[in-house]
């Protein structure tokens, strides 16, 4: 069964951060709550974990994973920043947005060469974040349950259906159910790809107004 850590004061306590950060930078598995259920989730910097990733989750091969950093200026250096990217960023970030956006040459580490765009995302989630920068990589992350099967929204149901699969479980209590919107933001107007908690009225008014 994997090592469980418990939030302090909604977070994580520096050295758990470190601890998850360290694992997740070593290629290992972490189960995590985020603003929009519990994901797992590994270094994007090694194909091992992203195929380690897949695998648990029982997902197919042609559907890309997303990726998380811990800052705006983070993205930055792993995907080609438009100015809707920046508009969106500003209004819904850190939060559950996934903008779709090219590669840069480092961030084509972050994926498989087929895929010309990475989604990538700042969760709002403080515990998320804090592990997500002390590892100092990016994350590729899916939501913490099999293929086909309801998201998770605590601890306990993430450590039946994943826990012989993962290596460490930060129990964040309940997390809100929903996915991420995941918005192309390559171009000059928005498209939105994917509704989740964030709705196309919002994202469409966050540029108008």
């Amino acid at each position: 069964m994997p090592e469980t850590l418990s939030l302090t004061a909604g977070t994580l306590s520096p050295a758990d951060a470190a601890k998850a950060g360290a694992a997740g930078k070593g290629c290992k598995l972490v189960a995590f709550p985020t603003e929009s259920s519990y994901a797992v989730g590994s270094t994007g910097l090694i194909k091992a974990a992203t195929r380690r990733v897949l695998q648990v989750k029982e997902r197919s091969t042609l559907k890309p994973l997303a990726v998380m950093v811990h800052s705006t200026e983070a993205a930055k250096a792993w995907v080609e920043w438009t100015p809707l990217a920046e508009a969106l960023a500003a209004k819904f970030w850190p939060g559950p947005l996934l903008l779709l956006l090219k590669p840069t040459a480092q961030g084509r580490l972050l994926t498989f060469p087929e895929y010309p765009t990475v989604a990538i995302r700042v969760p709002a989630h403080p515990a998320a974040r804090a592990m997500i920068e002390a590892s100092g990589v990016p994350w590729i992350y899916t939501s913490a349950n099999k293929s086909g099967k309801p998201a998770k929204l605590n601890a306990s149901d993430v450590l039946a259906e994943l826990g012989a699969d993962i290596d460490l479980l930060i129990d964040g209590g309940i997390a809100p159910d929903g996915d991420p919107t995941l918005v192309d933001a390559s171009g000059d107007k928005p498209r939105v790809t994917k509704v989740g908690l964030i709705s196309a009225e919002a994202i469409s008014g966050a540029l108008t107004a």
